[in-house]
């Protein structure tokens, strides 16, 4: 009955969202980022960069290539063997950029737990409560990555608007962006996971996140995504938010 439930999403995704059955069935591409691309879309109708922190195996990057097609995408993915996925599925995509390291709060090396299940791959140890809900999440391994503060790529890549930082680094959001103080300036859209439960251990919940990001001058405008536990319980959302506006212009500082 999953794999039925599997196909009708997919279709549901390929109508609303206008794309082909093949697009969907290429190496590297993603039902829920298709669905979360879409969902943005209606609020964001131009992109000429993207920030894609916590890439995994280009899922998003493919999705919003074909989305916004005139964006610059840099994609960041610190995994080593995840990395190397993530060059043969963008392999074919000019507008992709790959960096193969993790952004947060300072610059070095970070300990970093590879997880047996890609996607929870994280700076932060993945919870009990995660390892009930999600038993796949259960096995990692300790390895040492690369990272690097976001302030450190100005005058390395061109931050030209309008600007989307999307995040999916499992807990490790507001890491990324206390290490983004004068690139934060320039993002037009956020666009990040955040969890209600515990799903890693130490991640800040929605409300730390929520007033931080509006702190950082950050309106939300929309929920574009979810987590369900069997149970029905929304366990992580994704939301979208905006650079504020005065007199209809965003505030940017170069």
């Amino acid at each position: 009955m999953s794999t039925l439930f599997k196909v009708v999403d997919a279709a549901r995704v390929m109508l609303q969202s206008g794309n082909s059955f093949f697009s969907l069935m290429k190496k590297g591409a993603s039902i829920a980022s298709t669905r979360l691309l879409h969902n943005c879309s209606h609020y964001i109708p131009q992109l000429n960069t993207i920030l894609d922190v916590g890439a995994n195996k280009g899922q998003f990057a493919l999705a919003a290539a074909q989305r916004y097609p005139d964006a610059v995408i840099h994609s960041f993915e610190p995994v080593p063997d995840t990395f190397a996925e993530l060059l043969q599925n963008t392999r074919k995509t000019p507008a992709i950029h790959t960096h193969n390291f993790a952004l947060g709060s300072c610059n070095g090396m970070l300990e970093f737990y590879s997880n047996s299940y890609s996607h929870a791959s994280s700076a932060l140890q993945v919870s009990e409560l995660q390892q009930q809900l999600i038993p796949r999440t259960a096995n990692a391994r300790k390895i040492e990555v690369a990272v690097r503060q976001m302030d450190s790529l100005l005058g390395h890549i061109t931050f030209r608007a309008p600007v989307l930082l999307k995040l999916d680094v499992q807990g490790f959001e507001k890491e990324v962006l206390l290490g983004a103080e004068k690139c934060i300036p320039q993002i037009d859209y956020l666009v990040f996971e955040t969890s209600f439960v515990r799903m890693y251990e130490g991640e800040p919940l929605f409300d730390e996140m929520h007033h931080f990001v509006k702190e950082q001058g950050f309106e939300l405008i929309a929920p574009v995504g979810y987590l369900q536990s069997d149970n029905l319980q929304i366990l992580q959302m994704d939301l979208l938010y905006r650079r504020k506006r005065i007199n209809g212009s965003a505030r940017h500082k170069y």
